[in-house]
């Protein structure tokens, strides 16, 4: 785990690759495809206008073209992505309308944090994430290692937008976000990429399948980054003889593998296991190795599937551990110092069984039942005292589900009815502090409880949906839908520090529910151009939410309470028009409304807006195939927001965390059939923006990829 940090820490911003290499190998790219133009045949033929119109989606398990779904997806393909200047997965993301991504640290964010509908910027926990149908948001933490996932790797993403607690139960109150990997679709396919840039930054991967037989396949995907990182903290933050502070650098490492063996019909075995470990440096150094966080991530699923006639099954289970390291250190050598190690085990295992009846084409039955466990078992271990800190938790959740897709009027007018039970329960709670453990002078032994109590609580999520396609130029939909969120094991059952102050926990948390309502239109004037616009409001019970409490010493600590009630509304506006069919122009906006309406025990944020939901968002993308090269611009704005419950503003009264834009480039060449080149920008104009208050950006971020397919 020890880095040679201080070879680390004489790197300086001045390293970054200046921004006219950017448009240098850009124009070397461009004037390449001179003198070695690709096949038009082929590029004709697999133009973005065919791959996006013929897209089909499992929004409600199962496959349905985007024409049937009662609802608002958004689609992202793997044509779309290669396309989109993106360094990670949650960058890609951005280009989602009702999509909130933050990463506050653009590329070197630890966990970045990837919402829908202004459900509050940095709680991941009300988004479900799936991975091939199958949930990887933790139950301590509510969170999802984006890192993990390769965009190389990565066939589709869907984005149901909305509560999708009928279906998923928890997590899923503000949407749910699957992303669907790549299959083996030849005998054998090998491909592998390296590219280099900003800040010592190398980036690889390799990926094999084969496909032995109509029956066997086999698919691997790995990768690694290295980059020496930058230093996030703003200049003017920073003193003359600040020595501990130094650039944040990365070593990551994963393994996607899947096996899949049809043996009948009846029965298609799938096996997953993936792998990733990821250890990240926070930018301070006091005592050697300095501070940084690991991420040891294993997971493994099995399912099967098979179908006869009108009826299908699934069944998946999985299980999934992550290890969690961090050395944190505080004070100054000599005198206040002091180090520990946060260590923290978190486990999540399930299983789904989904069953599936077309009757006739007229109603399509959907029903299941799901088991999930979920725990922690961790502790910070003082290294400069015998002090320790142990919480524990468990929870469990056991389900079941049934839905009824109906198509009527040759299937122009499509009704969707669901509901789902949910039974939760907390337990096994643990924490405990030694006496020497003090924050600020107050003692953590004071929190202390050996046996927290145990909780439970049950939910019904419903759901009902209409759309109606009365020609190809207009279409549109209606729909309610309630969701639903457990807490989190981290605000039930540990006290600890969190972001400078304590945070107390609080075993009597009861769940919150959303019921949404909202209605869509998709135009199409004529057949290049399509706009989509979406009204939604939805009202919040016991909404769990951190507020500010204050001791009896006069000191603030944080605790995750049932806020009585809140609202959400907004609109969202879609337009994509096809220039040609090699060239496509998307645009979106977003607007979001989320305040708190009513909390009697804290009446002072009534009417103050949740953190980090920015009131305007905005996205253009401009993506363009051709002979010569292929060109992805995109460009993103973010309006302002408010990093504390309370809405305090700045000196100048303008809210904590200002409004910012950035433009990111992607130009791409396929040489010699086989060999790809491409550069990409992030971060065009270089404008260092903050995200939370008090890191910035890298600002602009320049990688030259290579890549060589050996099937070609």
């Amino acid at each position: 785990m020890n880095r040679n940090m201080p070879a680390r820490s004489s790197y300086r911003l001045s390293k970054r690759l200046p921004g006219a290499t950017s448009l240098i190998i850009a124009a070397t790219l461009l004037a390449g495809a001179v003198w070695n133009p690709p096949a038009l045949a082929q590029w004709q033929s697999d133009t973005l206008y065919r791959v996006l119109e013929e897209i089909e989606v499992t929004a409600t398990k199962n496959v349905r073209a985007l024409s049937e779904v009662p609802g608002r997806v958004g689609v992202i393909s793997s044509e779309e992505l290669s396309l989109t200047p993106a360094a990670t997965m949650a960058d890609a993301m951005r280009n989602v309308s009702g999509v909130n991504t933050s990463s506050s640290l653009g590329f070197y964010t630890m966990r970045p944090s990837v919402t829908v509908r202004g459900l509050s910027g940095e709680e991941q926990s009300r988004t479900l994430v799936l991975v091939d149908g199958v949930p990887i948001n933790n139950t301590d933490s509510g969170g999802v290692n984006w890192n993990s996932i390769s965009t190389a790797n990565v066939k589709q993403v869907e984005v149901y937008k909305g509560p999708g607690s009928s279906l998923y139960g928890s997590n899923a109150m503000g949407g749910v976000i699957n992303i669907i990997t790549r299959t083996p679709v030849e005998p054998f396919s090998a491909s592998a990429g390296i590219s280099y840039g900003t800040f010592n930054t190398w980036r690889s991967n390799l990926s094999l399948t084969a496909r032995t037989s109509d029956r066997v396949s086999l698919h691997l995907h790995g990768f690694l980054t290295d980059s020496d990182g930058y230093n996030p903290v703003p200049e003017s933050d920073r003193s003359e003889t600040d020595d501990f502070t130094v650039p944040r650098y990365i070593q990551d490492a994963g393994l996607h593998s899947k096996v899949t063996w049809t043996l009948s019909e009846l029965a298609e075995v799938t096996a997953v296991y993936d792998y990733f470990q990821n250890e990240r440096g926070e930018g301070t150094v006091i005592v050697e190795p300095g501070m940084y966080r690991k991420f040891d991530k294993n997971r493994v699923r099995l399912g099967v599937r098979g179908e006869r006639n009108a009826f299908r099954y699934s069944l998946n289970s999985f299980f999934q551990r992550e290890d969690y390291f961090r050395v944190s250190e505080r004070g100054t050598p000599g005198q206040n110092y002091s180090r520990f190690n946060v260590e923290s085990d978190r486990d999540d295992m399930g299983a789904t069984l989904d069953l599936f009846h077309d009757a006739g084409g007229t109603h399509a039955f959907t029903g299941g039942i799901e088991f999930k466990v979920g725990s922690v078992d961790g502790g910070d271990f003082y290294q400069t005292s015998d002090d320790e800190v142990i919480n524990r938790g468990k929870m469990r959740f056991l389900a079941g589900y049934l839905q009824d897709e109906i198509s009527l009027f040759d299937r122009r007018l499509h009704v969707l009815l669901g509901m789902r039970y949910d039974y939760v329960t907390f337990f096994d709670g643990y924490f405990r502090a030694t006496e020497g453990v003090m924050f600020r002078g107050a003692p953590l032994a004071g929190f202390n409880d050996d046996n927290i109590e145990n909780n439970s609580w049950s939910t019904f999520s419903p759901r009902i949906a209409l759309r109606y396609n009365p020609s190809d130029f207009i279409n549109g939909y209606v729909s309610y839908a309630r969701g639903f969120r457990a807490s989190i094991l981290d605000d039930l059952s540990r006290t600890g520090i969190f972001r400078g102050r304590i945070k107390i926990a609080n075993p009597e948390l009861g769940p919150e529910t959303l019921d949404n309502f909202e209605a869509g239109l998709e135009l199409r004037p004529f057949w290049r151009l399509s706009i989509s616009p979406t009204l939604f409001y939805s009202h919040g019970n016991d909404f769990l939410y951190f507020v500010a409490r204050e001791m009896p010493d006069g000191s603030d600590v944080w605790r995750r309470e049932n806020v009585s009630s809140v609202r959400m509304g907004g609109a969202e506006l879609d337009a994509r028009y096809f220039v040609s069919d090699a060239l496509t122009l998307t645009a979106s906006y977003t607007y979001y409304l989320s305040e708190i309406l009513s909390f009697p025990d804290n009446p002072e944020l009534e009417g103050k807006e949740l953190t980090y939901t920015p009131r305007h968002q905005a996205r253009a993308m401009l993506q363009w195939r051709n002979p010569i090269a292929d060109l992805g611009l995109t460009a993103h704005y973010k309006g302002s927001q408010f990093s504390s419950d309370d809405n305090n503003a700045g000196n100048d009264g303008s809210p904590e965390i200002d409004a910012w834009t950035t433009f990111d480039l992607m130009v791409s060449r396929r040489f010699f059939d086989s060999f790809s080149a491409a550069i990409q920008v992030i971060d065009i104009l270089d404008n260092r923006y903050l995200e939370t208050i008090d890191v910035m950006s890298p600002g602009r971020m320049v990688h030259l990829r290579l890549s060589y397919d050996f099937t070609r």
